[in-house]
């Protein structure tokens, strides 16, 4: 989990960003958010809200947990202000749960902000009830904090990066119970039970896990989710999966080969690996990003048996999303900077190669250069 220190560090910077832009109030509703800023893991189904004025005072706005358990977890928000979600004395509805969060919201910014003043919300995530009481409380339009607020997502914090390892450890678990399992006549579903029950072991709990689950001709168009496809001897079968683990995401793949690789397939295999190589030297706080996916593309390109086959972005960032900023693309603006984490991705794809390998590591940006966080083994065997 995330831990309360290090969100009330993130909230220190947030203020000086919302004394830049002379606000009195940011009003946040998207449960990824409230959790970099609150430490509490909040469920993404129901409404809730984080607001924090300027002069550093914040509430928590959310519901109690159901069950035997009657208190929340610590947050790192100054106070806790309940709304009622669930009862059996009523109906309950998404526009229950809306009108009772708005309800509370609106009492706590009257009380943090009496009278108007400049408020911020996320545009992108805010719910009826956020706009509503905006609306109410506001002098003038409120300023959009979804790009700054993905920007300073982009440096991860020390206990962000402990998470991200535990997502890797799932994912881990997983390639380990079916890279040993692999046989000809196999379906893929097969093959994702037997991944998705090793990581449901590792977890100890419930688990959804999508990603590409692909062998074969299915994998030399990318990937998809599993299908009642039996692979055959010879064919690669690409396994890319996003676990998430207290709220953050790792993102990286292995391609095992069914049987033993042959030369054509090893060689596509050393080439892929050569352009992780070229990426791990490029990767530097201040590079542009469009320069990195430049490099790994020649490189690729120049494998003749499947030039021109790699079509796809060469990495972007992860942290609570599978996808984030930076985007390693040729038409990318971004910058790599300090303590980043990007899944970086380069791959081939030939019907002669019996599929496509993708190999991806998630890197962690230092000024030393890349620190790969995933330590399974590369190899197709």
């Amino acid at each position: 989990m995330l831990k309360l220190e290090n969100c009330r560090e993130r909230q220190a910077r947030f203020l000086k960003l919302m004394e830049s832009q002379q606000l009195d109030l940011a009003i946040l509703s998207n449960p990824k958010t409230i959790y970099y800023f609150s430490g509490l893991l909040v469920q993404p189904q129901e409404p809730h809200a984080f607001l924090l004025t300027s002069s550093g005072k914040s509430v928590l706005v959310t519901h109690p947990p159901i069950g035997i358990s009657p208190e929340l977890p610590p947050s790192a928000a100054g106070e806790t202000e309940l709304y009622d979600w669930h009862s059996i004395e009523k109906d309950v509805t998404p526009t229950t749960w809306d009108h009772d969060v708005a309800a509370r919201i609106r009492a706590v910014a009257e009380r943090l902000l009496p009278g108007s003043g400049a408020i911020g919300i996320e545009f992108e995530s805010a719910s009826h009830s956020v706009s509503a009481v905006v609306s109410e409380r506001s002098g003038k339009p409120p300023a959009n904090l979804t790009p700054e607020i993905d920007q300073m997502r982009r440096q991860k914090d020390p206990d962000e990066i402990e998470c991200i390892r535990q997502a890797v450890a799932l994912a881990e678990a997983g390639l380990a119970a079916v890279k040993g399992r692999l046989e000809a006549g196999m379906t893929e579903y097969k093959a994702y039970a037997i991944y998705h029950e090793a990581v449901v072991t590792k977890a100890e709990t419930s688990f959804l896990l999508n990603g590409d689950f692909a062998s074969g001709p299915r994998a030399v168009g990318g990937g998809g989710p599993p299908s009642n496809r039996r692979v055959q001897l010879g064919d690669l079968f690409i396994f890319d999966t996003s676990p998430v683990c207290q709220g953050y995401s790792c993102d990286f793949t292995r391609t095992f080969v069914v049987g033993r690789p042959s030369q054509l397939q090893q060689d596509a295999w050393g080439h892929v690996m050569e352009a992780h190589e070229i990426a791990r030297k490029a990767i530097r706080p201040g590079v542009p990003a469009k320069e990195i996916y430049q490099a790994m593309k020649e490189h690729l390109d120049n494998f003749e048996p499947a030039a021109g086959s790699f079509w796809h972005h060469a990495g972007h960032g992860i942290g609570m999303s599978g996808w984030e900023i930076p985007w390693l693309t040729p038409g990318s603006e971004h910058v790599i900077e300090d303590r980043e984490v990007l899944a970086c991705e380069p791959a081939l794809y030939a019907s002669g190669l019996q599929g496509g390998i993708r190999l991806e590591h998630d890197y962690l940006v230092t000024p030393e250069g890349a620190i790969a966080l995933d330590h399974f083994p590369m190899g197709l065997i």
